[in-house]
């Protein structure tokens, strides 16, 4: 009864979301839903004995619906099976509702999970000690237009070196406000400045104007390290699934500045970075649908996520799943052996007789159109040729099993490997991607120590 009672409050409270923060199209859905509300609620007040029948039966179907959220078919060998259950049915969730949200004309999926997601924040800020919050200098400030916000370890006199922190969220996603728990450790424990960049959002702005951002934010953090207390030769880049691709975006393109010390140390965690080849065995291997599948990064968002980034809308859905969205001639070329699967371990190579083949088809119309971008290093960093990849500095590369990017960060990893190029691949089995931003995940304390040993002996 009194779980009930507390979600009774919390459906309530429904009515003081501020909507207006989304762009709003079917008000009349968003009134009968509020009307629906203070009926329940009418009807609850109404009864001495408290709930009415038809309450009952909501919280009753809330409960179930609950239920089966939870039932998420996760692996045997999944390492935190209960807290990944319930971060698995959270995201589902959101997704669920970003679709019907759309569909009732509230607002555009996109933005429904922008507002959504954003509440990550709320848990992450609640997670920090009032100590560690007190250890750490918070500031907001703009970087030649650009809004980052700077994380320094408090009392800290001399130089510091710096990360400069790239969000994830499928270039779309997410804020330095859903990740303010995690940079602030990282800023204490790595004893370092953390410099959060605010870059400008997917669909609304396309490539390359969100790497942009973090480029002109990096670049003022090295021509402007003095004042801000960071020693510009120990500078890092930072990021996370597409805040990973444009980590390595960042460096790919840094490379080339002559006039500023180079970046030392780039740390790519569960990156995406590469859009030629959807048939990878770990986009196969996740692309069940989104409630059949541990990782919420399954082919089917990734594959929309890229074409936002790209285009700004996911016309080019179902050429992009069969691989149609290449040419004949670019499967065969230079481009497609950057991909190449012969870079993967054999545990994640399928056996032939079960290894869905690729379909040797093209839709030539949006191939040819699309060719430049996808093969484009700055936007798939994959695609850099082994000269480049030679003058990118010293690279952290974390990858998650439970993840269709997981052979991403492999293929990178092998690359370099190859070139004798001064890397660390840091590999975890049993989870899912994002598990690094789960605070309350027991693997969180491990991963951090693990990329925070890197910075302090390599940055």
């Amino acid at each position: 009864m009194q779980f009930i009672r507390m979600w009774y409050k919390a459906a309530m409270d429904v009515q003081n979301i501020h909507l207006h923060n989304l762009p709003m199209k079917g008000h009349a859905s968003v009134q009968l839903l509020s009307r629906a509300l203070v009926e329940i609620r009418l009807s609850g007040a109404s009864r001495m004995a408290g709930f009415s029948r038809n309450t009952y039966l909501l919280c009753g179907g809330l409960l179930v619906t609950l239920a089966l959220y939870l039932h998420t078919p996760f692996p045997n060998e999944a390492a935190e099976p209960w807290k990944q259950r319930v971060t698995s049915a959270s995201v589902r969730i959101v997704n669920d509702l970003s679709v019907l949200g759309q569909l009732l004309g509230i607002a555009s999926s996109v933005n429904i999970s922008r507002f959504l997601t954003e509440n990550i924040k709320h848990l992450n800020i609640a997670s920090l000690q009032s100590e560690i919050l007190q250890n750490v200098q918070i500031t907001e400030d703009t970087f030649d237009g650009v809004p980052v916000r700077v994380y320094k370890p408090a009392g800290v006199q001399k130089l510091l070196p710096g990360i400069v922190h790239i969000h994830g969220g499928g270039w779309a996603l997410l804020s330095v406000d859903a990740y303010h728990a995690f940079t602030v450790e990282l800023a204490l424990k790595a004893e370092a400045i953390v410099v959060s960049v605010e870059y400008r959002l997917s669909p609304e702005h396309l490539f390359p104007i969100p790497l942009d951002d973090c480029v002109t934010a990096t670049k003022y953090i090295i021509q402007n390290a003095e004042k801000l207390g960071v020693d510009s030769s120990r500078v890092a880049v930072m990021g996370d699934s597409a805040g990973g691709n444009l980590a390595m975006a960042v460096s790919l393109r840094m490379k080339s500045e002559t006039q500023i010390p180079k970046l030392k140390v780039q740390a790519l965690l569960y990156p995406a970075l590469q859009a030629m080849d959807f048939n990878t065995p770990s986009y196969q291997q996740y692309s069940q649908k989104l409630r059949k599948c541990p990782s919420f990064a399954t082919k089917e968002i990734l594959v929309r996520y890229w074409q936002l980034y790209a285009f700004g809308h996911d016309g080019y859905t179902s050429d992009f799943y069969v691989n149609n969205h290449t040419t004949m001639a670019l499967k065969r070329s230079k481009y497609a052996e950057y991909v190449n699967q012969k870079h993967l371990p054999p545990k994640y190579l399928f056996d032939k007789d079960t290894k869905a083949a690729a379909k040797l088809l093209e839709n030539g119309n949006i191939a040819k159109k699309i060719e430049s971008i996808i093969t484009n290093p700055y936007f798939a960093p994959l695609m850099a040729s082994d000269d480049d990849l030679r003058e990118l500095p010293k690279t952290y590369i974390m990858t998650a099993e439970y993840d269709c990017l997981r052979d991403d960060g492999w293929i990178l990893a092998d690359r370099l490997k190859t070139l004798q190029h001064s890397y660390e691949h840091a590999h975890y089995d049993g989870y899912e991607h994002g598990f690094a931003l789960m605070l309350h995940y027991d693997v969180h304390g491990k991963f951090m120590d693990n990329v925070v040993q890197y910075f302090r002996k390599n940055l």
